[in-house]
C-alpha cells in the first residue's frame, strides 16, 4: 500500500463507519475496483480505531457521566438506579454477542475480507435490515401518533363539552342539562395511556440491548453494516431514529477497542519490526484521514437522521452490490 491509498481508505472508512453501508465492506469492493492490494487486517483494525477515537471526541461527556456512573454504581448501590448506570450495563450486555463472535470466527470473517462477491451477498442483507427496521419503526409510529391523536381529540372534546355545559347552565332549563350529560356518557372518549408530550416511548431494556448486540455480532461479516444492523434492530423494537443511532454510536466503543487491542497485539512484530517504518507511516496516515473523516460523518448522520429515514442507504447498497456483481461478471466473461 502507498500512502495516498492509506489516506484515502481512511477516509472511506472514517465515512462508511458510520453511514449504514459497511465499511468493512468498501475497505474489500474499493481495492477490487481499482486492482489495489486488499490491506492487512491491522490496518483495517487501525483505522476503525481512528473512529472510534472520532466518536470519543464527539461524545466525550455521555461517555464520562456513563463510566462514572458504573464505577460508583459498583460500590454504591443508590447509584444503580441512574438511567446512566444502566444505559452502561445494557452497553456491556449488549457488547457481548460481538465478542464472542469475533473470538470464534475470526479465522473464517478474516478470509471473508478477500471475496468481493461475499460482500456484494451481504450489502443486501444490510439493505434488508435496513428497510425491514424502518418499515418497522414506522409501523410502530404512527401507532404512538394515532393514540396522540386520539388523546388531543379526547381533549378537544371534553374541553368543547365542558363549553357547552356552561352555556346550558346559564341559557337553557334543567331538562337541557340532563339531555346533554347523557349526550357526554355516549360520546366517542377514549382513554390511552401517553406521557405528557403525547408519545410513548420505547426504551432500552435487556430484550432490546441483546437484540442489538446479536445485529452488532453479525455486523463482523464484511458487507453487513455494523451501524445499519444495530440502528435497524433498535428501530424494529420502535425505538426512536436519533437514540438508536446515539446506542449504535456509544455500543461500537467497547467492540472496536477490543478488537484494537487483539490485532495489535497479535500483529505487533509486524507493525513494529525493525524494517517497517513504511507500514507505521501508512496506519499513522490512514488513521489520521479516518479520524478527520469520522468528525464529520457522525456529526452528519445525526443530523440527517433527526430529517430523513435511512432507506436512501439501502438503495445505495443495492446499487452497490449490483455494481460488485456486474463488474465480477465483466471481468469473468470479456
Amino acid at each position: 500500500m502507498s500512502i495516498l491509498q492509506s489516506i484515502v481508505l481512511g477516509i472511506i472508512q472514517g465515512i462508511t463507519e458510520f453511514f449504514p453501508i459497511s465499511s468493512s465492506g468498501h475497505l474489500v469492493v474499493f481495492p477490487y475496483f481499482f486492482n489495489w492490494d486488499y490491506p492487512p487486517l491491522y490496518f483495517t483494525v487501525t483505522v476503525h480505531f481512528a473512529t472510534l477515537a472520532a466518536v470519543v471526541t464527539i461524545f466525550y461527556k455521555e461517555i464520562f457521566r456513563i463510566i462514572k456512573a458504573v464505577i460508583l454504581g459498583i460500590f454504591l448501590r443508590k447509584e444503580r438506579s441512574s438511567g446512566n448506570f444502566k444505559l452502561g450495563i445494557l452497553l456491556v450486555i449488549a457488547s457481548i454477542p460481538a465478542a464472542a463472535a469475533g473470538f470464534l470466527l475470526d479465522d473464517y470473517i478474516e478470509s471473508l475480507f478477500s471475496k468481493p462477491m461475499a460482500v456484494a451477498v451481504f450489502l443486501l442483507v444490510t439493505a434488508l435490515f435496513l428497510w425491514l427496521g424502518e418499515l418497522r419503526g414506522k409501523y410502530i409510529e404512527s401507532n404512538i401518533a394515532g393514540s396522540r391523536n386520539i388523546r388531543d381529540y379526547r381533549e378537544r372534546h371534553l374541553f368543547d363539552q365542558e363549553k357547552e355545559n356552561v352555556k346550558n347552565n346559564e341559557n337553557e332549563k334543567y331538562k337541557d342539562n340532563e339531555r346533554n350529560k347523557e349526550n357526554e356518557k355516549s360520546g366517542p372518549v377514549t382513554d390511552i395511556e401517553v406521557k405528557e408530550s403525547g408519545r410513548k416511548k420505547v426504551i432500552f431494556n435487556l430484550p432490546i440491548a441483546l437484540m442489538v448486540g446479536l445485529g452488532q455480532a453479525v455486523a463482523i461479516l464484511p458487507g453487513v453494516s455494523r451501524s445499519g444492523a444495530t440502528i435497524s434492530f433498535a428501530r424494529f423494537f420502535g425505538v426512536r431514529r436519533g437514540e438508536a443511532v446515539k446506542f449504535s454510536f456509544l455500543l461500537s466503543i467497547p467492540v472496536i477497542f477490543g478488537t484494537f487491542i487483539f490485532e495489535l497485539y497479535r500483529s505487533s512484530g509486524i507493525i513494529f519490526g525493525s524494517n517497517n517504518l513504511y507500514t507505521v507511516e501508512n496506519l499513522i496516515a490512514g488513521f489520521i484521514s479516518s479520524y478527520l473523516a469520522g468528525l464529520f460523518a457522525v456529526k452528519f448522520i445525526v443530523y440527517l437522521t433527526k430529517k430523513r429515514n435511512l432507506n436512501i442507504f439501502a438503495v445505495y447498497c443495492i446499487c452497490l452490490s449490483a455494481a460488485i456483481f456486474i463488474f465480477y461478471m465483466i471481468n469473468k466473461f470479456i
